[in-house]
């Protein structure tokens, strides 16, 4: 029953040594200093509330027996505090492991997650008439109203009614990605990449054409610019 009182406080006193090791990784520099005096506040809180609770508990679960017990207050806290400093270490220690990893490990998983096959046949309902295409030949793709537009090699162009939104999902798995509000390109097709110090950039394909780009969109051509 001690074991578990104890156990019990804990448990409930978890977020104090989270916060603790928030306070830790947050620090840097000159705030080092502020993050471990936060962090000693924090494990003298843990220890008083350890106590108290752990003694309130005793004294409650020995009355619910038909037991007179009263807790020794004043020979426990020194006893408590050592050992809480210990304990309280190591748990703020396993939350900073912890996110950590998660950290380390969320960085990662772009590097693992499996791409879809591109696709061999792609077909284009222009007004009435189905056309297959090959996609490396789609140069890129405009939004015209109700309309997006296809431009492929040789100046060929289809008109297909379809929003630019869901053709960009069909798209994405291709390499062909938004680069502007209205407009998705071929990134196999681009040989230059220029940045504009307003953050928005420019493209230049292999038809010798220049396309504008929105900073929003930048993300798309990030591994380009690596």
């Amino acid at each position: 029953m001690w074991d578990a009182t104890s156990g019990v406080v804990i448990i409930a006193l978890l977020p104090l040594a989270h916060l603790a090791a928030a306070l830790i990784r947050a620090s840097a520099g000159r705030r080092v200093v502020l993050g471990l005096a936060g962090a000693v506040c924090l494990v003298f809180a843990y220890s008083a509330l350890h106590v108290v609770g752990m003694g309130l508990l005793r004294e409650f679960v020995y009355r619910l027996g038909g037991w007179s017990y009263s807790f020794p207050w004043a020979g426990q806290f020194l006893y408590e505090m050592r050992k809480d400093l210990l304990g309280f270490s190591g748990l703020v220690i396993i939350f900073w492991l912890a996110e950590h990893i998660v950290i380390v490990s969320g960085e990662s998983v772009p590097d693992i997650i499996e791409r879809p096959a591109p696709l061999r046949e792609f077909w284009l309902r222009d007004g009435r008439i189905s056309v297959l295409i090959d996609p490396a030949e789609i140069i890129s793709v405009t939004s015209a109203g109700n309309y997006v537009e296809y431009r492929l090699t040789a100046n060929r162009t289809h008109l297909v009614r379809a929003t630019l939104q869901t053709q960009e999902d069909r798209l994405a798995p291709l390499g062909i990605v938004r680069v502007h509000r209205t407009r998705l390109v071929n990134l196999k097709r681009v040989v230059a990449l220029e940045w504009r110090q307003s953050g928005d950039f420019e493209v230049r394909l292999d038809t010798g054409e220049t396309v504008a780009c929105s900073r929003r969109f930048k993300t798309a051509v990030a591994h380009l610019a690596a």
